[in-house]
């Protein structure tokens, strides 16, 4: 089996990642809608979701793969603990964790395989919403032209749209599908509520991982802004931006861009 069969997202060489990736993700969920029904909304609950989540996760991914490294938005950031890694997971044991404090549906679990710096796994559960995809069983998206000139639903941050909105607003007629975590976001286009997830100012690693690997086994495009692939495994995890759409709306996309 050639390399890249190895590391792509939904080929039958990851299957057995994907599955993990998406028990633990859903686990994680089931803890987090359990602390959300017997704890009161605000900044309590958030942190405490922060923190049982991770532990939950590092605990279990030390257990079922001892040789991996783990990289969690809760954890250590010394770039140290996974500089070199073969393997390494990348997870984001509470996205959206303000909105779960607040007591919001837009939240989600990250859990994503990454090996030799590129995305081969991950699994997405956004319990509030009743939704649990992974790289390995996730439906294909079927791929559709837009028009020039055409509506284009776009899905942005609630609170950052991205400046380069305006060039696709001179491209397209925009509708704005406003949604908050990546997770959330990411599966908005997943299930047709959205054709393209456009993001600017940054995130990281944790928060786009697993919503990546899975839009790509689906089929979607998903990339930096200027089309580039996405780096993953860096001493700094900062993440600047993304595109996910289908694959003519991701090249139409690029084109308002100019990129």
């Amino acid at each position: 089996m050639s390399a890249a069969d190895v590391l792509t997202p939904g080929s039958p060489a990851t299957a057995e990642d994907a599955a993990l990736a998406r028990e633990l993700a859903a686990a994680t969920g089931e803890l987090l809608l359990d602390l959300r029904d017997r704890t009161p909304p605000g900044r309590d609950r958030e942190y405490a979701g922060d923190a049982d989540a991770h532990a939950y996760l590092t605990r279990e991914l030390a257990r079922r793969r001892p040789d991996d490294a783990v990289l969690s938005e809760e954890g250590s950031l010394d770039p140290a603990t996974r500089r070199g890694a073969h393997r390494l997971w990348i997870v984001d044991p509470l996205d959206g964790s303000s909105g779960f404090g607040r007591g919001t549906d837009e939240w989600g679990v990250h859990v994503a395989l990454v090996v030799d710096g590129r995305l081969a796994a991950g699994a997405v559960s956004v319990p509030g919403m009743g939704a649990l995809v992974d790289s390995a069983t996730i439906e294909p998206v079927p791929d559709s032209p837009v028009r020039p000139g055409g509506e284009l639903a776009v899905t942005v941050s609630r609170s950052r749209p991205p400046s380069e909105l305006l060039a696709v607003e001179r491209a397209f007629r925009v509708r704005l599908v406003k949604r908050s975590a990546a997770g959330v976001k990411t599966l908005a286009v997943l299930r047709g509520e959205a054709d393209v997830y456009l993001h600017s100012g940054g995130q990281y690693e944790w928060d786009n991982a697993a919503p990546m690997a899975v839009a790509m086994a689906a089929g979607l495009r998903a990339t930096r802004i200027d089309g580039t692939e996405m780096p993953y495994g860096q001493d700094d995890p900062y993440s600047p931006d993304l595109l996910i759409a289908r694959p003519a709306v991701h090249a139409a996309v690029l084109e308002a861009l100019g990129r």
